[in-house]
């Protein structure tokens, strides 16, 4: 039987993390952990308009 979580909000990166560089290792530890994500990400100023 699996469990489900629904993500919605906002992560701050720092100024050197690039938004691939983040999801691609986000995407990484969910994998090793067993598990998988089905959504997507999108890049946003700091008044939340997408970029």
């Amino acid at each position: 039987m699996s469990r489900y979580i629904e993500i919605n909000g906002v992560i701050e990166l720092p100024d050197n993390v690039y938004h691939d560089q983040f999801w691609n290792e986000f995407i990484d530890f969910l994998e090793s952990k067993g598990c998988y994500f089905g959504g997507g990400t999108q890049e946003i100023d700091e008044e939340g308009n997408p970029i």
